[in-house]
């Protein structure tokens, strides 16, 4: 009977720590998707306010201060990015904030929690409650939308009333790339 009831009590051990090695990687896979969920909100949320702002600029240098009706007028996409004069959120006074659209080509911005780092991008951006760093990326590009020959998706070195802005978002946390695009048009 020692050895029967030996058996099932070694038995019974055996079952315990299969369940507890499958309740731990359960709980290791439940962290990591909470994580990564953490850092694609955090990703969203960076790259929709610099969307949001680029937006709430002038569509074009050439129409910062009056209206225009003609693409000619346009920059052309060689010149996109900021001017000598225009800095991002700049506290030298004798620079300005960027005023249009096509300051943001190019542009790069950090946000990190170890402020010793060296700085990578353009600007630095202020961290707090973000438990990860970020890096953001900008392109803005003219698209062809009219016509009946639409092409959002890719660029066209043409001038056109519409441009594409693009902000990749990285960070060392997470194994994803975030893209997020918007078209923005210019209307007389």
């Amino acid at each position: 009977m020692a050895m029967n009831q030996m058996i099932l009590v070694t038995g019974a051990l055996f079952l315990l720590g299969i369940i507890i090695l499958s309740a731990n990687t359960t709980f290791r896979e439940n962290e990591r998707v909470v994580t990564d969920s953490e850092f694609g909100i955090a990703a969203v949320s960076l790259a929709t306010s610099l969307i949001e702002e680029a937006e709430g600029k002038a569509f074009d240098q050439a129409c910062t201060d009056s209206g225009i009706n003609s693409v000619a007028l346009l920059t052309p996409k060689s010149m996109f990015g900021p001017s000598v004069t225009e800095r991002y959120r700049s506290t030298d006074t004798t620079l300005s904030d960027f005023d249009d659209l096509s300051d943001y080509d190019g542009f790069t911005i950090e946000y990190v929690n170890d402020s010793t780092k060296a700085q990578v991008a353009q600007y630095r951006g202020e961290s707090k409650g973000f438990r990860a760093d970020y890096f953001l990326q900008t392109k803005v590009e003219y698209v062809s939308a009219g016509n009946g020959a639409a092409d959002l998706n890719n660029a066209t070195s043409a001038r056109t009333w519409h441009k594409k802005l693009t902000v990749t978002v990285t960070s060392p946390s997470s194994i994803d790339t975030l893209n997020l695009s918007t078209i923005i048009s210019y209307w007389n």
